[in-house]
């Protein structure tokens, strides 16, 4: 209780400047995400009597490809569950990428059902991207929707993911809206949870009002053909944000449809959790600061606007926070010693609290799911582990890409895919 009190007597105690001072990071870094979410939460409200009701326009064919990897925990859920969709215009088409295990013999075996209606196997694994490259030769559909095996699907999300395709001809992919279904099982799903509703429900639904919708996740996602085929694909160990990117610069509109829900699995430990946030980080920083890094720069000839604000949104509120965090945890201690310090940390925390209630609140009220609700007692170690974990991860992340580029032997890309000549 006397740290506390001792908080409090510190915050009543600050000047204008004292206070920037000391609680500068958090102003000009987690402030404006709270705005943001703030924003995004009124235009989800304003725009929810406009959402496309009624039956879809006409679509061309679609096709739903799956690659996978050793899934046959998961595959025939996913099949299953695809076909209990309100749409049902659709093939699937399942490449298996060099599995082990079952995975292709329940692929058959889905296929003698008609619940599948090609399928494909490579023998050696060639990454999800090449997979997903083999589905789309063998599809017939003009759009294609992508989606991990492992993933299970409220029964109009493929409706929902397909309407903004439906008529706006310079709409090229779609991005679906990912929640977490496996949030009950640890504290580490949990944070995670909180995380999705919040980066992506409330993040992406802002983003895609401002046309700024950057990066359309793996696990669900559709595609024009002809835009597809336009990029070549995916490149050979690509990413989803590095595809995005690219449609981005050929002219395509982003949508991201917040009603179309996917459910995904994550990592139930925190070691799990981290070795994946190194994979995405590395290639976040490899995306961003080496193979677009021109889009940063105004007198670069191939600069555009319309990509410079999420390229400096992660530069100013990502990537600077994260290299600056620990030389301000360095100063304060410094500054105000350890008594000081950690009743400052305890003060700044307690303010973030506030902004992560705020976040999560209206995350579960533009999601429409109250059961999240249920996960509210999360949000305090939701707002201290990014704070203190994933912040200090992800300089790690970013420390040995740069110097290292550990992104090129990442075993996520199979070996032989990372030998090649001209991949990265």
């Amino acid at each position: 209780m006397e740290l506390f009190d001792n908080v409090w007597r510190l915050l009543g105690s600050l000047s204008g400047w004292s206070f920037f001072a000391m609680f500068g990071m958090v102003l000009l870094t987690d402030a404006p995400r709270f705005f943001i979410g703030i924003q995004a939460t009124a235009a989800a409200f304003i725009l929810r009597d406009h959402r496309p009701y009624g039956p879809l326009p006409p679509l061309p064919p679609v096709s739903i490809l799956l690659a996978g990897h050793n899934e046959e925990d998961a595959i025939e859920k996913c099949v299953r569950s695809l076909r209990k969709q309100s749409f049902h215009g659709f093939e699937i088409v399942c490449v298996d990428d060099g599995s082990s295990d079952r995975t292709f013999s329940i692929m058959r075996s889905l296929q003698s059902e008609g619940l599948v209606q090609s399928i494909a196997r490579l023998q050696l694994r060639g990454g999800k991207a090449a997979a997903l490259n083999l589905a789309a030769r063998m599809a017939h559909g003009e759009i294609f929707v992508v989606t991990d095996c492992d993933c299970s699907f409220e029964p109009n999300a493929i409706e929902e993911l397909l309407r903004p395709l439906g008529g706006n001809a310079s709409v090229g992919a779609v991005s679906g809206n990912i929640l977490v279904r496996n949030w009950r099982r640890s504290v580490t799903t949990a944070i995670q949870a909180i995380e999705y509703l919040i980066s992506i429900s409330l993040g992406k639904t802002y983003s895609g009002a401002l046309d700024q919708v950057s990066c359309i996740s793996g696990a669900f996602g559709a595609f024009r053909r002809s835009a597809w085929i336009a990029q070549g694909g995916m490149d050979t160990g690509g990413e989803d944000f590095d595809f995005t990117i690219r449609l981005r610069l050929a002219g395509y509109k982003i949508e991201f449809a917040r009603h179309a829900i996917c459910y995904t699995d994550v990592p139930e430990s925190p070691f799990a959790l981290l070795r994946q946030r190194s994979r995405w980080e590395r290639d976040a920083y490899w995306i961003r600061f080496r193979k677009y890094r021109r889009l940063f720069n105004p007198f670069e000839q191939s600069f555009r606007w319309r990509e410079a604000a999420h390229q400096w949104d992660f530069l100013l509120f990502t990537a600077l926070p994260a290299l600056a965090f620990p030389f301000y945890l360095g100063w304060l201690f410094a500054t105000f010693g350890v008594n000081g310090a950690t009743t400052l940390l305890v003060a700044v925390s307690i303010a973030l609290f506030g902004f992560d209630l705020a976040c999560f609140v209206a995350a579960t009220l533009v999601t429409g799911r109250p059961e999240y609700l249920h996960l509210l007692p999360f949000v305090p170690i939701y707002g201290l582990f990014q704070i203190y974990v994933m912040k200090l991860h992800r300089l790690y992340a970013y420390a040995t890409e740069a110097v290292a580029s550990l992104s090129l032997t990442d075993n996520y890309v199979p070996k032989k895919v990372r030998d090649l000549n001209d991949w990265r």
